[in-house]
């Protein structure tokens, strides 16, 4: 992945394994591509796959996407493509967010349930604390978004614990809601 740096001067569209889409490579800055290579360092199941990132407009409400082919698609390699697309500069578990939609996916033995609640669980245990800059979107509450500087680490930890408890339990998430509200 050329050590995962991409020099300000860097004209081209791919890094590594990553491929930016012309507009991405247009409108995201060199910063927040690096950011994009510092986050999928975390992915390592996904490092030998070719995956695009795209870019999104910052006037709509989505701030992510993912993009995975369905295997009845895959008539050549270019059908195989997978491609996550994202505001510029979003935060960093944005883009985790949408890299563990990838393993969702694709990556069926590492047995993490599908849906954007388990999404965002399994992103929670993804990243480590110094890359967790924002809350998850679709688990927890208000006062957890209120204090989340405050209680991403008992968060996160919480997270790894439901993974186990989800083992035993179906109800994994509820567990880990009803745990965070007590924080």
């Amino acid at each position: 992945m050329n050590n995962g740096k991409i020099g300000p001067d860097h004209l081209g569209y791919a890094t590594g394994n990553l491929i930016f889409t012309k507009k991405a490579n247009d409108n995201f800055s060199y910063k927040f591509k690096q950011r994009i290579l510092d986050v999928f360092k975390h992915f390592p199941e996904l490092q030998e796959e070719i995956v695009y990132i795209g870019w999104i407009a910052p006037r709509g409400w989505a701030r992510g996407s993912c993009y995975i082919p369905s295997p009845s698609s895959y008539t050549s390699p270019t059908n195989k493509k997978m491609k996550i697309s994202l505001q510029p500069n979003e935060k960093n578990f944005t883009i985790a967010h949408e890299f563990t939609h990838l393993l969702q996916a694709r990556k069926k033995e590492l047995q993490i349930p599908d849906g954007e609640r388990a999404c965002d669980v399994w992103t929670l245990t993804r990243l480590p604390l110094e890359l967790l800059d924002d809350c998850p979107s679709y688990i927890g509450n208000y006062l957890m978004r209120k204090r989340w500087d405050t209680i991403k680490l008992k968060v996160r930890e919480l997270a790894f614990c439901a993974i186990e408890v989800r083992k035993t339990k179906r109800q994994y998430i509820v567990w880990l809601e009803d745990e965070i509200k007590k924080l």
